[in-house]
């Protein structure tokens, strides 16, 4: 079977386990540790830290519910199979004793040591043990691919490496060049190679995930080198302080990724103008080139995010260049005297975002502190060669989680309740005023008398035969008469 049919059947196989919960998912891990004659010395040299570093490898790349497939690899002869199945199982079982028993192979019943295919090593082993299933490749290797005793290892890497770099299938690939010298009694190294390929998209997530935690760090001290994908996760953005707008900040959350600004609503600017580094995260490719671009989506809106300057030149990994990007705060809120806005006052509200950056023209070329690197370690192979990025790939993109965090200020709050309280004082004064009686003296036909009324509210005035002939009426000020009935005399006394 050709990678080419593994990939459609992976294709099919990709979108039915996608509709599954990925989390619910183990994932499969196949460890092929190369044993053919060019690694003699890493059998031989008593001082060897091969088969040490597979279990170690092991022991922290696998969870424990995924799938260990241990297999020792050279090149398929009418008597002798490769790659060879050493365990099969978890992480818990006997690792240590599968790989011990591991030793150079041979052709056939001669003394002739076993060449190398590490095409034929990947495509038989996703065909067997993975069944076309995703899963991650780890090849234990001195990076000589030399089928049928080529001495063409450099043509046979290139042919590997074609495949690391433009498989479909193959979805993301790691390189880590370790020290390891040995001495043998045919040959002698300075490095092994590991290589860690993800066979699917599920694969890919899992291994991304798996060196943003850093869970290899206690065995592999280096950053690995990233063969795949170099179209994506080339660059991070890096806020810096102080920011150039007022009543707004901007930083990098704990996950060292996030872009966390935060604003004032009370007051808040319609740009927000923030100088940041865009860092070169293309390790171990130095950004020759290219030309910057970005947007901004939330959840309902997508705009452009101005950049300046927009070309990147001559950034090493991990180097970064000064820029300032510009932030339209498009996106709406309410006002802060605004009704609807009362029960935020005093809160945080975090609005989703994505950075979205784009680099154009991009041209990548090999960090020469790599190459010096990849000389000591492998004198003579052709392995810088074979590290040069495909022509085609002139273009990638980075996704930046990012919150806009708006502080509601509390000072609306409290003046609306101070409004709400002097409301609720000045009735209840006015209810107390208008529940309050007060006694005046009047005389009606000559005739003294008292009379008592509230404020706000009126009395009669009776005549001697009991008519009313008139009325007493108070307000805020002094009581007033008012109807006087013809023919009768009445006079108050405040």
């Amino acid at each position: 079977m050709t990678l080419k049919n593994l990939s459609l059947r992976l294709g099919v196989l990709a979108t039915l386990l996608l509709a599954m919960n990925s989390a619910s998912l183990a994932m499969q891990h196949a460890f092929l540790v190369q044993n053919s004659g060019w690694m003699e010395p890493f059998y031989t040299d008593t001082n060897s830290a091969l088969r040490p570093l597979v279990v170690a490898t092991i022991g922290v790349a696998a969870d424990a519910n995924d799938q260990v497939f241990v297999l020792s690899f050279n090149q398929s002869t009418p008597e002798n199979a490769s790659p060879v199945l050493q365990y099969a199982g978890s992480r818990t079982g006997d690792i240590r004793g599968a790989v011990e028993k591991i030793s150079l192979a041979r052709k056939g019943s001669g003394k002739a040591l076993a060449d190398t295919d590490f095409n034929e090593a990947i495509k038989n082993t996703i065909s067997g043990p993975f069944k076309s299933g995703s899963g991650i490749l780890w090849i234990f290797t001195n990076n000589k691919n030399s089928p049928n005793n080529s001495q063409e290892t450099a043509a046979r890497n290139r042919e590997f490496y074609k495949l690391v770099h433009s498989e479909p299938a193959i979805t993301r690939s790691l390189a880590f060049p370790l020290g390891m010298p040995v001495k043998g009694n045919a040959y002698s190294a300075n490095g092994l190679m590991v290589y860690a390929l993800a066979y699917g998209p599920e694969a890919g997530e899992y291994l991304k995930q798996m060196i943003a935690s850093n869970r290899l760090g206690t065995v592999y001290q280096q950053r690995p080198a990233q063969l795949k994908p170099l179209d994506s996760e080339s660059v991070r953005l890096v806020p810096k302080s102080p920011i150039a707008t007022e009543n707004a900040t901007a930083q990098l959350a704990g996950d060292g990724r996030t872009v966390v600004m935060e604003i004032d609503v009370s007051n808040r600017p319609s740009v927000v103008r923030m100088p940041a580094g865009i860092e070169n995260t293309f390790f171990p490719y130095r950004i020759q080139s290219g030309r910057v671009s970005a947007q901004l989506t939330t959840n309902s809106l997508q705009f452009p995010l101005p950049v300046e300057p927009v070309q990147l030149r001559a950034l090493s990994p991990g180097q970064a260049m000064d820029v300032a990007v510009n932030v339209p705060m498009q996106f709406p809120l309410p006002d802060v005297w605004s009704p609807s806005s009362l029960f935020e006052f005093g809160r945080i509200v975090d609005i989703p975002a994505e950075i979205q950056i784009r680099v154009d023209d991009q041209r990548l070329e090999l960090d020469p502190q790599f190459l010096a690197l990849l000389q000591k370690l492998f004198p003579g192979d052709s392995l810088p060669e074979v590290f040069v990025p495909p022509a085609t790939v002139n273009a990638s993109m980075t996704k930046i989680p990012m919150f806009i965090r708006v502080h509601y200020p509390l000072y609306p709050l409290l003046v609306a309740m101070g409004a709400l309280l002097g409301l609720l004082g000045g009735g209840g004064l006015l209810l107390g005023l208008s529940r309050a009686v007060a006694s005046y003296d009047i005389t009606v036909d000559g005739t003294p008398r008292r009379i008592s009324v509230r404020r706000f509210s009126q009395a009669p005035i009776f005549s001697a035969s009991g008519q009313q002939i008139g009325t007493v009426q108070r307000g805020f000020g002094a009581p007033t008469l008012t109807g006087v009935a013809d023919g009768h005399l009445v006079s108050l006394r405040s």
